[in-house]
């Protein structure tokens, strides 16, 4: 039946190819990386519980539906406005961001070190990887408070330095900082998204090709070895098998542990941050962890693919549903991107690796307010950029 789905994922590249002729059209990158993972699961060596439940129909509904309204979120949205296209960020906001980021990240990661350095010196990696995945009861992250805002402003002022500053210096150190963030937390995600993001959009401002996309893959092959070696002491079998353990190993966990409509109460994971609200005005329990349980295939993992909040909450009609939500969405923002709207493209490189990743975790609704987080910080600039608004008006008055 993977086989199947495989080959529903070969077709549906070629056809995205043959309409967008675009790597990183929704309808072409998100086939792409499930198609990569059930290869990766086949072909690389691993000591996972065969797939033989209801994954691969779970997996295919999810992209049929993503497919076809992405398709036509696509074709029946409007270009983008002429406004949209001419507009420029605030650069005394963007500055400020700069000081921001380069002022608290290091203090940031900073007390994280300070405390894995105190509590437990010998096993320095391994405790930060513990604190941050929450494997322990015993180890917590110290209360950060609002420097937790400065680490989503960090990512999204990647993108803007790559697109509105000249100087090399501030692009060196903004991309050093995040990278900072990255081996703190021991977390792969966190250098998957720079990368992935950073790529596509130096390959859409034509600063790279398609040779040197190879190249940074190369690196992130390389630099996870790296985590993976420092991280040794949380599962000996990761360093010799992390690609199959990271791409492939969500697909066996949902496949043996994700119950359709097993959650307790009404979309706990979908509307998360609704229970979040709810909870800090105390109207409702608390919400769902965004960390999940950790469960043997026998391997441990504790990420089960972007379906299991879907189908976990709502069954298949919660996927189907998701899955059409989530194409409508990424076709709209893929065409306004496509047509030059200047916000919208730093929003699609962001929202690009949520698709990515999606063999991996679903990260735009279980995890809301850093997504809202990511959309106020690209935002705002724009929205303070009005000094721009009556010049760019005039010009297309004048036209």
């Amino acid at each position: 039946m993977l086989i199947a789905v495989l080959i529903l994922t070969v077709l549906m590249i070629c056809i995205g190819w043959y309409t967008s002729k675009d790597m990183f059209s929704p309808y072409v990158a998100a086939p792409g990386v499930w198609a990569i993972a059930i290869l990766i699961y086949y072909f690389l060596p691993n000591t996972f519980y065969p797939i033989k439940g209801n994954f691969p129909f779970v997996l295919s509904i999810w992209l049929v539906g993503f497919f076809i309204s992405s398709i036509i979120g696509d074709f029946f949205t409007t270009n983008a406005s002429k406004i949209s296209c001419l507009r420029k960020p605030n650069m005394t906001v963007l500055n400020i961001y700069t000081i921001i980021v380069c002022i608290c990240v290091p203090i940031y990661c900073g007390i994280i070190v300070h405390q894995a350095f105190t509590e437990e010196p010998e096993n320095l990696f391994r405790y930060m990887r513990v604190m941050n995945t929450g494997q322990s009861e015993n180890i917590e992250m110290p209360k950060l408070g609002i420097l937790t805002y400065t680490i989503t402003l960090a990512y999204v002022m990647i993108f803007f330095v790559l697109l509105y500053f000249k100087s090399k210096t501030i692009k060196v150190v903004i991309i050093i900082l995040n990278i900072l963030i990255a081996m703190v937390t021991m977390a792969k995600i966190a250098v998957l998204s720079i990368l992935f993001s950073s790529l596509y959009l130096c390959f859409v401002k034509k600063y790279i090709k398609l040779r040197h996309m190879a190249y940074g893959m190369i690196v992130f092959i390389g630099f996870s070895f790296l985590i993976q070696g420092l991280r040794h002491d949380l599962d000996d079998t990761e360093t010799t098998n992390f690609l199959a353990l990271y791409l492939s190993s969500s697909m066996v966990a949902f496949d043996y542990y994700a119950l359709p409509c097993s959650s307790i109460f009404f979309g706990e994971y979908t509307f998360r941050i609704f229970y979040a609200i709810g909870h800090a005005i105390g109207l409702t329990r608390a919400p769902s962890d965004t960390i999940l349980e950790f469960v043997s295939i026998p391997d441990t993992t504790n990420t089960y693919t972007c379906l299991y909040p879907f189908y976990t909450d709502f069954g298949i009609i919660g996927v189907l549903i998701g899955s059409i939500i989530y194409g409508l969405f990424y076709g709209y923002l893929y065409k306004k991107c496509r047509t030059g709207g200047k916000y919208e493209l730093i929003l699609y490189a962001i929202f690009l690796t949520y698709i990515l990743l999606g063999f991996f975790a679903e990260l735009i609704f279980t995890n809301m307010s850093i997504t809202l987080q990511y959309m106020f910080f690209a935002l705002l600039p724009f929205l303070l950029g009005s000094k721009n608004i009556n010049t760019i008006t005039d010009k297309i008055k004048n036209k």
